[in-house]
């Protein structure tokens, strides 16, 4: 193609500049023309062999140019399915290492959680169970926190101590016995023998057959100690169980606790030797204001306490001047009732001053006997807790001197002062209470028997004038005798005109 265009740009030159050429160059001219139009023709002849060619060789190319874009739209489906592929696998490591970090986090935490629970499993191992397991513990404990170790090896002995636990657990349910030794709690020698494990209860049983019963944990001592069990259960049938696998078994539901605490239980003779000699004025006091009190309560209780009907008919008696029979109904009712009820029969027919103080006279008797003894238990009642307050500063002076000398090492050196300042305020307040009660017990009890005579004797009072002014009133004008006598002043001072009752008639001397 370039060929062409040069060709036609040098005829288009020459045409251009023909008319000013001469014959010579004409000449020239047409001999480069006719060059050129060779080498024209030979352009145009190589031109279409190379068409030729160029067609010959383009549906190849074509061909091969479509089995390229071919090759490349399938490249390019695998390289779109390799980069899914990328990505579907980035995402599943990525899944992958989110799985691996929960399980290491479930891991941890359930060695955690094993951790745990073997170190509350060594914890409630029973006593006599350390010698058996004690060791083996210790060693899984020590692998399953060795750095060294792998850790599928330090859980492996986690699981380990899972199922010796397990283990231990399936064998308490129906008993295993094991060899061993303890300690006697009384005599304090090592005895080997046997041990049987039922659940939470150890015991023992020596060799000798001499010592037996409950295995229990002693203070600062990993040795198990021999709870010595009463007569009344039976321990021999422990030894007996524990050798032939079979028999009646003592059964202590709270594992030794309760021999230990009736073993702290004390008399009350030894509770006062404990608590010191501020005791024993605290314990005399309140047994003499106990027993004053019970002689009291019987003194109150012995008072008498006419029915109504009763003093109605003594009333009735005295109306109708049948003394005898007043001091019989009189003599009936005791105490200080009766007392008073015997001077209204002797005084009844007196001024209404008269049988008023003679009255008046049994109530200040009755209260003075009623109250006797009474402020002496009160007394007692507010002592006792004053002398408990003393022996309690005693008993912590006394252990304030135990600490300063001895410590706080060893809880025994100082153990009796503090008993002996709790055991004087609890008896203090022992006896102290009971005492303010019978104190107002016998208080109320007096007080009652003391309105019961007043009422009675106001009663008395208001029925002997209500008497006296209806005989006066019932007798006839002209019947009255005449006032032969000068009316003489009662020693009260018109105390009988007050009351109600009639005047003092005496006959004037002559």
């Amino acid at each position: 193609m370039k060929t062409m265009k040069l060709f036609q740009i040098l005829v288009l030159l020459a045409a251009l500049g023909l008319p000013s050429l001469g014959l010579g160059q004409s000449t020239a001219l047409k001999g480069a023309v006719d060059d050129l139009q060779k080498r024209l023709d030979a352009a145009t002849e190589e031109l279409s062999k190379v068409r030729s060619e160029i067609e010959a060789e383009k549906v190849p190319m074509t061909k091969q140019l479509n089995e390229l874009d071919d090759q490349m739209i399938e490249a390019k489906k695998k390289y779109d399915e390799v980069l899914r592929i990328r990505d579907s696998r980035t995402l599943d490591v990525t899944n992958l290492k989110s799985r691996i970090k929960s399980r290491q986090d479930q891991t941890t935490y359930l060695g955690n959680q094993i951790d745990e629970y073997i170190r509350g499993f060594d914890s409630r191992l029973h006593v006599s169970e350390v010698q058996r397991y004690g060791d083996l513990l210790k060693k899984k404990q020590q692998d399953s926190a060795n750095s060294n170790l792998t850790d599928s090896e330090k859980f492996g002995a986690r699981l380990d101590l899972v199922n010796l636990s397990l283990e231990r657990l399936e064998e308490s349910v129906g008993g295993v016995v094991f060899d061993g030794t303890a300690v006697n709690n009384v005599s304090g020698v090592v005895a080997e023998g046997r041990f049987l494990m039922l659940g939470p209860l150890g015991y023992f049983a020596s060799k000798d057959g001499r010592t037996y019963g409950l295995a229990e944990e002693r203070v600062n001592s990993n040795e198990p100690a021999i709870l010595n069990l009463p007569e009344e259960v039976n321990p021999q049938g422990i030894a007996e169980t524990i050798s032939t696998l079979e028999g009646p078994l003592p059964i202590d539901s709270t594992r030794g606790s309760a021999f230990k605490v009736e073993e702290t239980k004390k008399t009350i003779l030894e509770e006062f030797q404990t608590g010191g000699p501020v005791m024993w004025p605290i314990g005399g006091l309140g047994i003499l204001a106990v027993f004053i009190g019970l002689l009291k309560w019987v003194q109150l209780a012995r008072v008498g306490r006419p029915a109504y009907r009763d003093v109605t008919r003594f009333l009735e008696n005295l109306d109708h001047g049948n003394q005898v029979q007043a001091e019989m109904l009189a003599r009936k009712t005791s105490g200080p009732i009766g007392k008073m009820l015997q001077a209204v029969v002797a005084h009844y027919k007196d001024p209404a001053s008269v049988l008023e103080e003679s009255m008046f006279e049994r109530v200040l008797d009755a209260r003075t006997s009623l109250n006797s003894w009474t402020p002496f238990i009160k007394i007692a009642a507010a002592v006792e807790p004053l002398l408990g307050l003393l022996g309690t500063v005693t008993g912590m002076i006394n252990t304030f001197k135990l600490i300063t000398v001895f410590g706080t090492g060893d809880s025994g050196t100082f153990s009796a002062g503090i008993s002996e300042a709790l055991l004087t305020t609890q008896w203090g307040l022992i006896t102290a209470i009971p005492c303010l009660l019978i104190a107002a017990f016998l208080g109320r009890k007096a007080k009652a028997a003391m309105d019961d005579m007043e009422k009675l004797g106001v009663r008395i009072m208001n029925h002997r004038n209500a008497k006296q002014q209806g005989s006066a009133g019932d007798e006839p004008p002209e019947t009255k005798p005449k006032p032969a006598v000068t009316p003489q002043s009662s020693p009260k001072g018109g105390a009988d005109e007050d009351m109600g009752g009639a005047p003092d008639m005496t006959p004037s001397p002559a």
